[in-house]
């Protein structure tokens, strides 16, 4: 969770509260949860009213107890709160919350709405008497305090809590990059250290292989984001290993493995145009990367936001019994047994058995046979070919037992379906 310190640690807030009392001419300061300053308290003091007022112990007492219980109340309405402070200037309240937790507030103010009238003097005396401020300083102070309108002060309201309530958001977000960068270098490191313990070991230098490449795509495919993300780790201390002192060339090698993964995720059924809108942006997002660990949390990110189209995705079959499904197409003149094709998507047998019988409604051999038989199909058209050169085209040893085979699934034979395409043609 985000904390005060991390909003103010960039001086990002104090610079817009700077420039909001440029742009308003109203003061704005930031106060902990408890109503004390966070800030060093030679910005704090604005108007000489407040400074009389926080001479004393009693008078700094009271208003952080004041500007404390208005944080409170803001973060309860989850909006601005205006109210009267303990000396009766109009001042509001926009909190700084993150994750529910309130961590200060900004407070804007310490003006009045009218006339610094014999009124107002008499009720600022009143509830400052025991503070034992001069009265001639009081009156004085009073004075000089900034009179706004009703709608000025709406209108700067609205405007500090929008920036406030932006600023803590920017943080929250900026806390989650730290830490998912943070925990990425980390186990990159673990990797980097791995590679060069291999590489003193067995003497192998290079980039990575084209094996390590297939595995990362299997798994962007087959939905398997922590097996992705591991194997992501190895490719990027490869590259960072092969070229250490080359940012352009590390980019470079990384955007041609993001077009790889945009790919996979695609023929796993994401929306192309949904891949095509991130990558765009990824490619704008690379350009502004200027470290080493910036462009390994790109890459992470890419490919996470690629898996997450995949997943979005409705009505398909998951990735892996679709990863499965395309081992079987790109091998089906091969002897494939179950363990071949559970391997292929790194689950076991019995895991790939009760996924395609729940999702598919025939089991993992039966669409293996479906798949031959449809090739088949596609091959009895060519009158070049025999039957029993089909037939081992598709991964059937024995011609008798293919023939067996598309019978039973077409409902007549190869040679009589290459008869009766014949005879419509």
């Amino acid at each position: 969770m985000t904390c005060l310190d991390d909003i103010l640690a960039d001086g990002a807030l104090t610079r817009v509260l700077r420039s909001f009392k440029e742009a308003t001419g109203i003061a704005a300061r930031i106060v902990k949860a408890t109503g004390a300053p966070a800030i060093a308290s030679r910005t704090w003091e604005d108007c000489a009213f407040c400074r009389l007022v926080r001479s004393s112990e009693e008078g700094r007492n009271r208003c952080s107890r004041s500007y404390a219980y208005a944080a409170r109340q803001a973060a309860y309405l989850g909006d601005l709160y205006v109210f009267q402070c303990h000396a009766g200037l109009v001042c509001w309240a926009a909190p700084l919350v993150s994750d529910g937790t309130l961590l200060g507030a900004v407070i804007c103010g310490q003006v009045i709405m009218w006339e610094p009238d014999e009124y107002l003097i008499r009720d600022s005396v009143e509830r400052l008497r025991d503070l034992d401020i001069p009265l001639p300083q009081l009156e004085a102070a009073i004075t000089q305090l900034e009179q706004v309108t009703t709608r000025r002060v709406q209108a700067a309201a609205e405007l500090l809590f929008a920036v406030s309530t932006y600023i803590v958001r920017s943080e929250d977000l900026a806390l989650e990059q730290r830490n998912e960068i943070y925990r990425q270098q980390r186990l990159l490191g673990e990797a980097i250290q791995e590679r060069k313990r291999i590489e003193e070991q067995f003497s192998i230098r290079g980039l990575y292989s084209p094996q390590q490449e297939r595995e990362l795509l299997s798994a962007v495919r087959s939905g398997q984001r922590t097996e992705a993300k591991r194997m992501l780790n190895e490719i990027l201390a490869d590259i960072f290993l092969s070229q250490p002192d080359r940012p352009d060339i590390i980019k470079a090698r990384l955007l041609e493995l993001a077009v790889f993964l945009a790919r996979a995720a695609v023929e796993a059924g994401a929306d192309p145009e949904r891949i095509l809108g991130l990558n765009y942006q990824s490619i704008g997002d690379l350009s502004r990367c200027e470290t080493f660990e910036e462009v390994c949390f790109w890459i992470v990110r890419v490919m996470d936001e690629f898996m997450d189209a995949v997943q979005d995705t409705p009505d398909l079959p998951s990735g892996q019994v679709q990863e499965a499904i395309r081992f079987m197409q790109s091998n089906l003149a091969s002897k494939l047994s179950l363990a071949d094709i559970a391997s292929s998507v790194h689950i076991s047998p019995s895991h790939l058995s009760h996924l395609f019988k729940e999702e598919t409604g025939m089991s993992v051999m039966d669409c293996l046979t479906a798949l031959r038989i449809s090739e088949a199909k596609h091959l009895l058209a060519m009158p070049q070919l025999t039957v029993a050169q089909v037939s081992a085209a598709v991964g059937f040893q024995d011609p008798a037992h293919f023939s067996r085979s598309f019978k039973r699934m077409e409902g007549i034979s190869p040679t009589a379906y290459r008869q009766s395409m014949i005879s419509a043609g």
